[in-house]
């Protein structure tokens, strides 16, 4: 919604692809960390030293192993102690049942090491840095709009510990902003001791809201529409899928690639007007669908912008397969202008600077 609105957003191409086990996509940290299960290929050796560790190091190993002809991929857990297996078994009961009765029905984790695959990229600020371009209050380009974890921009790998910082952050900030607003007006009618009057700025405007309301009355009138909403939101993950970035192609892309995943997504959502629904939840579906296109776009533009390979898998530029940071550290931002995004860089703040607010 802040996209459409017009905010500054900020790294979206900084995706987030999840090393998963293979099938449950259960966590694997708790294989890794828990027991110091290493990363193993088919041929016993471990690969991990080999690209590094890090969350996307770790997906770009296991992507390269797999291409080379080493996999499959695993984390080796054979032999572990009963008592490792046995907290194993628990650990995963709780957080990922589903691996878990895996193991029941087939080998347990000390019998057989587990197979490993990424997952499909998200964005998610909480674990990238994609998401709203804010300040050190948490103030977004839109004047008093704040936000927090997954959506907040700029902070990467935050997790739920630095979402809970930052939501409070976020809160005592628009509580600040609330107090230095000017008072709202005092409502008016008999039931005025109830209400609260908005100031008349913050309304919405009446066109805008009969805009609306046409367009909804629009699907919900229209019949036998030659695509559903499903449908079109399948062609847009297999356009996003193989032309940018996505599992299909091992995360990578180039500008070509990524031309045709902008032409496939701006013909999806042209196609969005011609929908129709047979009730507000089927309106509620087309409306998902059009905000995820314009997610897509977004990522598309960013992916597009940074010409270097900064976060190996997370965006894997074939056209510059290696790290700059002479041209490239630094922000890839956005704006939609005009149904279209476009993006710019902003320079990284150095630390012990005190210019992290807003100068734009």
């Amino acid at each position: 919604m802040g996209i459409r609105h017009g905010a500054e957003m900020t790294t979206f191409e900084m995706r987030f692809i999840a090393l998963r086990c293979k099938d449950t996509i259960a966590p694997t940290g708790t294989l890794a960390q828990g027991v110091g299960a290493k990363q193993v290929n088919s041929l016993g050796e471990v690969y991990e030293t080999k690209y590094g560790i890090s969350t996307s190091e770790r997906v770009y190993g296991t992507v390269a192993e797999n291409l080379e002809g080493r996999g499959p991929c695993y984390l080796r857990t054979e032999g572990i102690s009963a008592e490792q297996e046995e907290s194993l078994l628990k650990a995963y009961l709780n957080m990922a049942p589903s691996q878990t009765i895996r193991w029941l029905e087939n080998e347990t984790p000390s019998k057989a090491n587990v197979e490993i695959e990424g997952t499909e990229p998200y964005i998610v600020g909480g674990h990238t840095a994609s998401g709203y371009w804010v300040d050190t209050k948490r103030a977004t380009s839109i004047e008093g709009l704040y936000a927090a974890g997954d959506v907040a921009g700029g902070c990467p790998q935050k997790y739920v510990t630095g979402a809970l910082a930052e939501g409070e952050i976020a809160a005592k900030s628009a509580v600040e902003y609330i107090k230095a607003s000017p008072a709202p007006r005092q409502a008016q009618g008999p039931d005025a001791r109830f209400k609260v009057a908005e100031p008349a700025e913050a309304t919405i405007k009446d066109a805008e809201i009969a805009r609306h309301v046409a367009e909804i009355e629009t699907y919900l009138s229209q019949k036998n529409s030659l695509y559903t909403t499903e449908q079109l939101e399948e062609a847009m993950q297999i356009a996003m899928d193989e032309y940018a970035g996505g599992i299909t192609t091992g995360y990578g892309y180039t500008e070509k690639h990524l031309n045709i995943a902008k032409e496939k997504i701006d013909d999806i959502e042209s196609l969005t007007g011609k929908l129709s629904a047979t009730d507000l939840q089927e309106v509620m579906y087309i409306y998902e669908l059009k905000e995820r296109l314009t997610v897509c776009k977004s990522v598309i533009a960013h992916l597009a912008t940074r010409h270097e390979t900064r976060w190996h898998s997370f965006a894997e530029n074939w056209d510059y397969p290696e790290k700059d940071n002479i041209h490239w550290r630094k922000y890839v931002n956005s704006r939609l202008v005009n149904g279209e995004i476009k993006t710019f860089t902003r320079e990284l703040t150095a630390e012990g600077q005190k210019n992290y607010e807003h100068q734009h």
